[in-house]
């Protein structure tokens, strides 16, 4: 089952975001993603946090058929963590992170991220305006799709990511180990419409960017 989840960053327009909504068997929200859940024309199933930044009532959601999961402010864990573990208690086979990035606060956001290495049972994905990112994890391969040009950046999420094999990538990696702190695998490029990455041990964050959506993107924001 593909349960989206709504976190409560900015949501930003693309073709993965709205193929993700249109294939989501479950949407979640975490706090405020619920208004951006109903902005892209999504009613939450289930709405989870400690609601200290949700401007709408609660009871408005709860008439449109939202559950409404509340928890203690003071908490161990994230909103977004929670809904993740919501996620799984329904079933969920796949999900994807939408508002993960971008929000008021980095931290935010960098938890988000770290969550992808925290659920192992489960592929995650973010999915960001033109962007998809997810963790691979060693031994394992993983395979790209998408179009000649588009950027892809590969960045360990431990002390090294060792073995790292690519194919199709403009500049190739050969049973290569990448370290922490050093952005040595960012902004490669797609040569083909698939490209592969294997990885032997660590943890790799895998970043693809659309380059046309990233152009259209860039050409809007220049016509304003």
């Amino acid at each position: 089952m593909h349960a989206v989840i709504f976190a409560g960053g900015t949501v930003r327009s693309g073709k993965a975001v709205t193929e993700s909504i249109a294939k989501a068997e479950l949407v979640l929200a975490c706090d405020s993603g619920a208004l951006s859940a109903l902005r892209y024309g999504c009613t939450p199933a289930i709405v989870v946090g400690d609601f200290d930044s949700l401007t709408m009532p609660l009871s408005e959601l709860e008439a449109r058929g939202c559950r409404i999961v509340r928890v203690p402010a003071e908490k161990n864990e994230t909103d977004s963590e929670l809904a993740i573990q919501v996620a799984l208690e329904q079933g969920a086979t796949l999900i994807t992170l939408l508002g993960a990035l971008g929000g008021a606060r980095i931290d935010h956001t960098l938890a988000n991220i770290l969550l992808l290495a925290g659920f192992a049972s489960v592929p995650i994905r973010i999915v960001d305006g033109p962007s998809c990112c997810w963790l691979l994890r060693g031994p394992g391969r993983t395979t790209v799709q998408g179009q000649p040009g588009d950027l892809l950046s590969l960045l360990p999420l431990t002390a090294e990511a060792s073995g790292v094999c690519t194919s199709e990538l403009y500049y190739p990696l050969f049973d290569e180990t990448l370290y922490f702190g050093n952005p040595r695998g960012m902004s490669n490029v797609l040569q083909k419409e698939q490209a592969e990455i294997s990885l032997q041990s660590g943890l790799l964050f895998v970043s693809h960017t659309s380059l046309e959506e990233l152009k259209e993107q860039e050409a809007g924001h220049e016509g304003i």
